[in-house]
């Protein structure tokens, strides 16, 4: 036999067998339909199954941690109370007993730090010290020439990530400076 014909034949019997499958299906109604789908696409416009849809997606996604949810939180203050002390030196010097732990992380995932307090008899500078790193924290001095008790407010401090080792250092140029009631401010947001 040709090669021909014999793939004519084998063509021809496949179509026949496929089209006797889709008449069966056709007239003996095979086709099952979940009465619960139909019954809830049925009612729904196409806007409101459109919505439903988005919903469950957004629930599925969210649920995945592929979006995160939109929280209206509200900003938080917390206060970290520090130890103060006296300093008598013309170079950075610790503060003896004002050594503290910090690790921002514990705060949340969007924490802002600054540090406040009182300086007394104050011809001189504080700042933080991470003892950790072995670092003078950023924007953490503070310098005054007052002479008087004066108050201080640092702008945000540049905390580095993990639980670290700070304690105060300072330095005047002339009579000692005392810190007094000194403290982190913890901003979470």
């Amino acid at each position: 036999m040709n090669s021909k014909v014999v793939l004519w034949i084998i063509i021809i019997a496949i179509f026949c067998l496929s089209s006797w499958q889709v008449y069966g299906i056709v007239n003996h109604k095979e086709v099952t339909f979940d009465a619960e789908v139909l019954s809830a696409s049925s009612t729904k416009t196409i806007e409101e199954r459109m919505a439903s849809v988005e919903s469950r997606v957004l629930t599925l996604e969210r649920n995945a941690g592929l979006v995160k949810s939109k929280t209206t939180a509200k900003t938080q203050e917390q206060f970290k109370n520090l130890s103060g002390g006296t300093v008598a030196a013309s170079d950075w010097s610790k503060i003896s007993g004002t050594d503290f732990i910090f690790d921002a992380s514990l705060y949340g995932s969007s924490v802002e730090v600054t540090w406040q307090g009182w300086i007394d008899n104050g011809n001189g500078s504080v700042r933080l010290y991470d003892s950790t790193n072995h670092r003078a924290v950023d924007y953490s001095e503070i310098s005054t020439d007052s002479g008087v008790k004066s108050s201080f407010y640092s702008k945000p401090l540049s905390i580095w990530r993990g639980q670290n080792a700070y304690y105060v250092e300072g330095k005047n140029s002339g009579n000692d400076l005392t810190l007094s009631s000194p403290r982190l401010k913890i901003i979470t947001k």
